[in-house]
This record gives C-alpha cells, sequence and structure tokens, in this order.
C-alpha cells in the first residue's frame, strides 16, 4: 500500500475514534491529524479511553459502519469552504473590485459555503478518507512531542508491516 492510501485510511480511523470519543463526550474539544504510521490527538483525552475509542471505531469500521470515516468538523471541511468561498468572491467582485458589487460578494460566497458543506463532505468520502480498514490494527497509544506540544499517537499497523511502535 502506499503512502497516501495508508493516510487516507488512518484518516478514516481517526474519524471513526473522534466519533466514538464524541458520543461518551459530546463536549469533546480535540484536534486530529492523520499520518503513515496512525494519528495524532490533540486534546484533553487520556490515552486508556483514546485506545478503547480507537479499538471500537476500527472494529466498527470493520463491521461495515464505513459511514464513520466521515466528520463533518475535519479540516477538509474548512479548506473546502475556504477555497469555494475565495473562488465566489473573485468572481463576483471581478479584477477591479467596486464597492457597488459587495452585494454580489455577499450573495455568492454565501452560496459557496453552502455549497461547501456537501461538497467538502464528498471530499473526505472520496478525496481524503477511506473506510478500506480490513488490514489495519491499533498496536497502542505513544505519548509525543513536538515543539514543547504533547500529543497522544494511534499507532496502525498494516498486515504485513512492522510497527514501530512495538520495536
Amino acid at each position: 500500500m502506499n503512502f497516501v492510501e495508508k493516510v487516507r485510511r488512518n484518516h478514516g480511523i481517526e474519524h471513526a475514534t473522534v466519533h466514538v470519543l464524541s458520543e461518551a463526550n459530546p463536549n469533546l474539544s480535540v484536534v486530529g491529524r492523520a499520518d503513515g504510521g496512525g494519528f495524532a490527538i490533540i486534546g484533553d483525552v487520556d490515552p486508556e479511553t483514546l485506545l478503547s475509542a480507537a479499538l471500537e471505531a476500527l472494529r466498527r469500521m470493520q463491521n461495515g459502519q464505513s459511514a464513520l470515516a466521515v466528520h463533518p468538523r475535519c479540516g477538509t471541511m474548512l479548506v473546502t469552504m475556504g477555497a469555494l468561498t475565495a473562488v465566489a468572491a473573485f468572481l463576483a467582485l471581478g479584477r477591479k473590485p467596486k464597492l457597488s458589487r459587495l452585494p454580489d460578494a455577499i450573495l455568492a460566497t454565501t452560496l459557496a459555503a453552502f455549497v461547501a458543506q456537501p461538497a467538502g463532505l464528498a471530499l473526505q468520502k472520496y478525496v481524503t478518507t477511506s473506510p478500506n480498514v480490513q488490514a489495519a490494527r491499533v498496536v497502542g497509544v505513544t505519548r509525543k512531542n513536538f515543539a514543547g506540544m504533547e500529543f497522544w499517537h494511534v499507532d496502525i499497523e498494516w498486515t504485513g508491516e512492522t510497527s514501530s511502535a512495538l520495536e
């Protein structure tokens, strides 16, 4: 499996894990980031709870709950909205913006924001995540530190690969 596909699958497991964590704590506030070895979670969650949620998320995805791979608060949603509203504003204002075009820009960016939600969900479903996690195995949660910020990393192993978390 290539690196991009591995990140897409880990991104799906990350989303599913956040769904499971949110079921227990609807006010949960975390940030996640997938990589080739799993995914990082930044926020107020203890490692045992995170491990349990990741295992449950993976089990549920492997049993057919592929919709868990998509999350409404994913960064893909923000990027999609930013890109679509920027293009809409540019098109509405033209090369020489005039104050008289401001209502057109407001309407165009509002419509773009409205379209961004389903577009962002579709981008997640078909581009930035993958529910194809049958060959995945959660092997642990490790504490990481980057630039003085501590976070947890959920280590994921794929069939036929050796996890650095266990070495």
